[in-house]
């Protein structure tokens, strides 16, 4: 199948791509999926996101390099408004074609098909940079196309599902900085600066991870207090917020 992009390089796709279709019966009617190449292979039996969950069986080894989601296209405002998040956000933007948008199993189908199509083009125009790339020495920092793949992951989470991760994250960072693991250390940051950019402001995850980079006596007990205020803050259990508030006041 040749794609139809109308924004990006299909010499040269970005790993990351918004996929829309218009309505046969409503020409202004569009559905988008979103599709995402991860620059590592991933063993999903170890831990699944519940976000991926629907789609465990159709990955059958377990070994994830690519996913779409959602997995059939959901209703988005217009044309208009799908060509400019893509510009936006950077991404390559794909013509899916027109369809029956009330279809969702045949769309998951296309949906899966064009995504597997991305996957080809994205490894084909890979191979040539890696061949010609320089070696990666181990301990340089991440590449910014991961951080760029982890907020798009946060980003399709919910804030539940977001401050489940962050408390995983929390005792990641806190572990490995009292073992001297910078490298994870810093890797932890990196994802909790990323989950912090997915939540509203009010939950303070700033604070929070200022609090656990301190090293100090307390840092570790207050940092656990602006978690689990972050999770009052959620549950609008203001009372809760107030003596979490009072608690970190007195440390």
């Amino acid at each position: 199948m040749a794609l139809e992009f109308h924004i990006g390089d299909p010499q040269n796709p970005k790993g990351h791509a918004l996929i829309y279709f218009q309505d046969g019966q409503d020409p202004d009617k569009v559905g988008a999926s979103y599709v995402v190449m991860l620059p590592v292979s991933v063993d999903i039996g170890k831990y699944v996101p519940p976000f991926l969950a629907g789609q465990v069986e159709q990955l059958g080894s377990g070994d994830m390099s690519s996913f779409a989601f959602p997995p059939a296209p959901e209703l988005v405002p217009s044309e208009k408004w799908i060509k400019e998040t893509a510009e936006h956000r950077q991404d390559d933007l794909i013509f899916g074609g027109v369809v029956n948008l009330s279809d969702v199993t045949a769309l998951m189908a296309t949906v899966a098909d064009i995504a597997g199509e991305y996957g080809d083009l994205y490894e084909r125009s890979s191979e040539g940079t890696i061949a010609t790339s320089e070696p990666v020495n181990a301990v340089e920092e991440p590449p910014e196309q991961l951080e760029d793949v982890n907020d798009v992951m946060y980003g399709l989470m919910s804030e539940t599902d977001l401050l489940t991760e962050l408390t995983t994250l929390l005792g990641r960072l806190q572990y490995a900085s009292s073992g001297g693991d910078q490298a994870s250390a810093s890797e932890a940051e990196s994802k909790i600066r990323a989950i912090s950019k997915h939540v509203p402001e009010n939950r303070q995850i700033g604070q929070l991870l200022e609090t656990a980079l301190e090293n100090t006596e307390n840092s570790a007990r207050k940092s656990q207090l602006y978690l689990e205020r972050a999770f009052a803050m959620y549950r609008e259990d203001y009372t809760q917020v107030h003596a979490l508030e009072e608690e970190i006041s007195g440390l």
